[in-house]
């Protein structure tokens, strides 16, 4: 079974404040609509994006992304801005870090 973008839902690893916040806002065939609250510090398990997504940010903010070989990279995401994503290269695997002293609270479309 394929693993999904931010499969963290079930496998959050929680560093900070607590547990990320998420929620499945809708789904169906075609689209996943996921609403999302990274807090100050939060790092989301190891995962592999296999959908391409469109997601926007509530208030802005940047999260680190840093994949298997630690190769770290910066994701911006400007306030109410829609911001495209591809889904991962095949093997590719990646952690998420909120490394900022925000909340980052975002909403996912995935598109199956």
């Amino acid at each position: 079974m394929k693993n999904h973008i931010f499969m963290f839902i079930a496998s959050v690893l929680s560093i900070g404040l607590g547990a990320i916040e998420s929620d499945t806002q809708f789904e169906n065939d075609q689209v996943r609509v996921l609403k999302i609250k990274i807090n100050p510090h939060e790092e989301v398990a190891l995962q592999h994006d296999d959908y391409a997504s469109v997601t926007i940010s509530f208030k802005g903010g940047t999260l680190t992304q840093i994949d298997s070989t630690g190769v770290k990279t910066s994701i911006n995401f400007p306030k109410g801005e829609a911001i495209y994503r591809d889904p991962d290269p095949e093997g590719h695997l990646h952690t998420t870090i909120n490394d900022t002293c925000k909340p980052l609270e975002l909403v996912i479309v995935q598109l199956k």
